[in-house]
């Protein structure tokens, strides 16, 4: 994470205020693309990647942090779900490195603790099982044990009624961060859970930790809450939570280096081992939807709640981090994850936008390291590369003229560095209709008005085609910018202006693999046909 100066701020500002800021809808600024590693900005990107782990690890210290390049060995991979050659393998891309002091070199296949990533699997199971709708309930209904456990002292007792089990999965429960275990008889174990303590005295215990905070408030991390999580998928499926997770995840992708450690008692929330491999592969898994409904996955990919830090929000139990460089690019979200646990650390990132992701694992003989200069790097590398080549293909693909209207209907469809596609030339009977939209939206200068277009999401069938939805934004590029900080609320005005009752900002490309070869616009009642170059 780096910091702006003041005055690199002021300037931000004043340019802010005196440039176009485009306001797209949240998600993909640019049509699917392609990623294949032969490509000359996807295999430079990667190339870039390797030497900049090796001056990371050569130096110990970047602009990105440090490192401890003497202790620390980890392996690192990315993985795709586009089109293209990237998805072919598991993994598109890895980069190992083993330390000095470490017994035996690390490769693709090294099995590491991946702590609280275990917590991702937990979530999973439960949405495979039961679906999402279990998140609004409270937890009483399927622990009624814990009804039980009250007191009027607000700051002594959870009032677990009034906990959920989607608080659980987000850590919004407010509830204490675990319990201590008895290793021995000693007095200063007094009050911790024995060891060999049955599921029922567990329970007990956990339900009689004071409170952090009430629930719905704040975030606040807790492994009991997911060891409750765990007892209520038990207790739904009359199975044990280890034999859930093979059944569910580990066997249907064949994750044959994962194995869950049941000796702990934090297992639904810490006890997983995996390679890079399993956790690409696990992850090419929840952004394909393959073991759930797409609009589950869908749900499962939005944030619950911010966090103090506003690049952060929290998910089920993601860690979202909002990047990009507004507005000249479009805004990321990465569904991420990262934990410390012992010697070991681990991360993954998931970039719904992109369909890409990737993971880092890593063991130190001192410490767990930091893995934050190895995300930001890959941040800075991949994602540039990425939103570059989408612009590239979005230009290759639906840059031209669509003609051919009956009624003398035409547009001429360009891209720039800025997200989306937008409208240059707009024809309708002869005439510039970008007067007429300008006018419904209240733009003075026609000049000023900007189309840009931006896929919804929604696909459909056209034969040996596809029919690809867009809907416009249209803004007034006159319009200046709040002191820095643009008024983006694009979503307000999405499907208002109508022409007998069909959306005017619908535009529908009819599109032969990734290339647009028409464009149908509802309102118009028109099928234009793109002249390709």
């Amino acid at each position: 994470m780096r910091f702006t100066t003041p005055s690199l701020v002021s300037l931000s500002l004043l340019q802010s205020a005196l440039a176009f800021t485009p306001c797209p809808l949240l998600g993909p600024g640019f049509p699917a693309f392609s990623l294949d590693t032969n490509s000359t900005t996807i295999s430079s990107a990667l190339k870039e990647l390797t030497g900049s782990l090796d001056k990371l690890y050569t130096k110990g210290n970047g602009s990105h942090g440090e490192v401890t390049p003497n202790t620390t060995s980890f392996s690192l991979s990315l993985f795709s779900t586009n089109k293209g050659s990237a998805a072919d393998r598991p993994v598109f891309y890895d980069y190992h490195y083993t330390a000095p002091s470490a017994k035996s070199a690390v490769d693709k296949d090294s099995v590491y603790r991946v702590g609280g990533l275990t917590q991702i699997f937990t979530v999973w199971s439960l949405l495979i099982e039961v679906g999402d709708g279990i998140f609004n309930d409270p937890v009483t209904k399927y622990l009624p044990e814990l009804a039980n456990v009250h007191g009027k002292d607000a700051l002594k007792y959870v009032n677990w009624e009034d906990v959920t089990v989607g608080q659980l999965a987000s850590h919004m429960g407010g509830l204490a961060r675990g319990y201590c275990i008895a290793e021995s008889n000693s007095p200063s174990t007094a009050g911790c859970l024995p060891k060999n303590a049955t599921k029922a005295e567990t329970l007990a215990h956990i339900a009689h930790q004071t409170p952090v905070a009430p629930p719905g408030v704040t975030p606040i991390y807790s492994d009991a809450g997911y060891e409750l999580l765990s007892f209520i998928l038990e207790r739904i499926t009359g199975k044990s939570y280890e034999s859930i997770l093979k059944k569910d995840i580990l066997s249907p992708l064949s994750l044959s280096e994962s194995t869950l450690d049941t000796s702990i008692k934090e297992s639904p929330s810490l006890g997983l081992y995996s390679s890079i491999t399993d956790l690409s592969k696990a992850g090419k898994a929840i952004l394909n939807s393959t073991l759930l409904p797409n609009p589950q996955t869908n749900r499962w990919l939005k944030p619950v709640t911010h966090t103090s830090n506003p690049a952060n929000s929290l998910g089920y139990p993601w860690i979202i981090y909002t990047t990009g460089h507004y507005p000249n690019t479009s805004m990321v979200d990465i569904y991420t994850y990262y934990s410390f646990v012992d010697k070991y650390s681990s991360y993954i990132g998931l970039v719904p936008d992109f369909d890409v992701g990737f993971a880092i694992l890593a063991e130190d003989t001192d410490a767990a390291a930091d893995l934050n200069a190895h995300a930001d790097i890959i941040g800075d590398v991949i994602l540039t590369a990425l939103i570059g080549t989408a612009t590239k293909q979005a230009g290759a693909n639906f840059r031209g003229d669509y003609v051919g209207g009956s009624n003398g209907t035409s547009i001429s469809v360009d891209v720039d560095d800025l997200p989306g596609i937008f409208i240059e030339e707009f024809i309708v009977n002869g005439t510039d209709f970008r007067k007429t939209l300008a006018k419904l939206n209240g733009i003075q200068d026609p000049e000023a008005l900007s189309i840009r277009l931006y896929p919804t999401g929604l696909v459909a069938p056209a034969g040996d085609k596809q029919r690809v939805s867009f809907r416009a934004i249209f803004q007034d590029k006159n319009e200046l910018a709040d002191a820095g900080t643009p008024t983006c609320v694009s979503w307000l005005d999405v499907d208002k202006l109508k022409a007998r009752g069909v959306a005017m900002d619908e535009f529908v490309f009819v599109v032969d693999g990734q290339t647009a070869v028409g464009v149908e616009i509802p309102a118009l009642k028109v099928s234009l046909e793109r002249e390709l170059p």
